[in-house]
């Protein structure tokens, strides 16, 4: 009895569940009762909880498990608000719990809980808001960039045209040292601007979906196309550049541009860390329904403080290395919207071996 006071001073009301699945009161009411007019709680006078607390009808199948099982549990409600004769808000919860042998209902107004909730739900819609709204002018400045960036493009192939043309023209030494510096000062720029316009359509969703099996690209093709292209940078830079894939058509699931430049971007970063003499060896190899392409070089490594973002935006400027951080970025988002993946692996010899991993064209990869 005491304790039944006790709840009830703290605004609880106590009840208990009888066999016939109506209650019974325990112990005297709270204020807020007879603020709301119930007059039907007497005390030892079997209810239908239902026609006193309606909204309760939603809450006693999570009650009913909770007095059915044998173990210590309880279940909470949401807050539910009554209204009181006067126009009074009361919001109230209701909680089933298991007691010894006596399944027992407490509901409870607290009004405190009540205003912490609505100020942490509200607090949640604005920061909804803020994100979408952050996320929306994030987007417009990404355009407004592949807008200019993609602007500034058209006028650089002029300069590279113009630049081309003036190193075929006679000229003395000091004024072609100075034209093939701006050329290749040019070629940079450009390869710039073409990794953040692949980046800008892979992050907007811009991949073109893969052909099916029956035109999927040629591996083998595109590794022997990208290497020898890579030619004449290997030639300038004093690096050996080969292939082992040998010549049986193998196809993946990709996207044969893209393919192309996801190949390009390691067989060039391979390049750009390699010193003079130095060699630079793809391979590929069969797993189970996926091919896995390794690119070999025998340049100083990654850097270990630059290893947990590798593969992250703009992690070329995390630390002193060249290049800008978009190629690998570029290849890990497409490689993953194609099913496959890319890593890094320092060589035990010394050097970098960066991989690859594609799905084979009509197959299904072990995971």
């Amino acid at each position: 009895m005491e304790s039944s006071h006790v709840m009830a001073a703290l605004g609880r009301l106590l009840l208990e569940r009888t066999n016939d699945g109506r209650f019974t009161r325990c112990g005297p009411c709270p204020d807020w009762c007879n603020a709301l007019g119930i007059d039907a709680l007497t005390p030892c006078s079997p209810l239908v909880i239902q026609d006193v607390f309606p909204f309760l009808e939603i809450f006693l199948p999570d009650a009913e498990r909770v007095w059915d099982s044998r173990e210590p549990e309880h279940a909470n409600s949401d807050f539910w608000t009554e209204i009181g004769a006067d126009g009074e808000e009361f919001h109230l919860e209701a909680s089933a719990l298991r007691v010894d042998s006596e399944n027992l209902l407490v509901i409870t107004r607290n009004e405190q809980l009540f205003t912490e909730k609505e100020l942490v739900l509200q607090r949640a819609r604005e920061l909804g808001f803020a994100h979408r709204a952050l996320t929306r002018e994030i987007e417009l400045k990404d355009i407004l960039v592949h807008s200019i960036v993609h602007d500034l493009a058209s006028p650089l192939h002029g300069v590279l045209g113009a630049l081309t043309l003036l190193s075929e023209l006679p000229q003395s030494e000091e004024a072609a040292s100075w034209t093939e510096l701006a050329l290749r000062a040019a070629k940079r720029q450009e390869s710039l601007v073409a990794d953040i316009l692949d980046v800008f359509s892979a992050e907007h969703g811009a991949i073109v979906a893969p052909p099916p099996a029956s035109a999927a690209p040629d591996l083998v093709q595109a590794i022997r196309s990208v290497v020898q292209e890579a030619q004449p940078v290997a030639r300038v830079n004093q690096v050996r550049v080969e292939a082992a894939v040998g010549r049986v058509p193998i196809r993946v699931i990709a996207e044969q541009t893209r393919l192309v430049r996801v190949l390009a971007n390691l067989v060039e970063n391979a390049l750009r860390h390699s010193p003079p003499q130095g060699h630079v060896f793809v391979s590929l190899e069969g797993e189970e329904g996926t091919v896995r392409v390794t690119v070999d070089d025998e340049g100083p490594g990654v850097p270990k403080e630059v290893l947990p973002f590798l593969f992250e935006l703009f992690a070329g400027g995390k630390a002193q290395v060249s290049g800008t951080g978009l190629g690998l970025y570029f290849c890990q988002i497409t490689l993953e919207r194609w099913g496959g993946g890319i890593g890094y692996e320092r060589r035990p010899e010394g050097g970098s071996r960066f991989w690859i991993r594609l799905v084979e064209a009509g197959a299904t990869p072990s995971h």
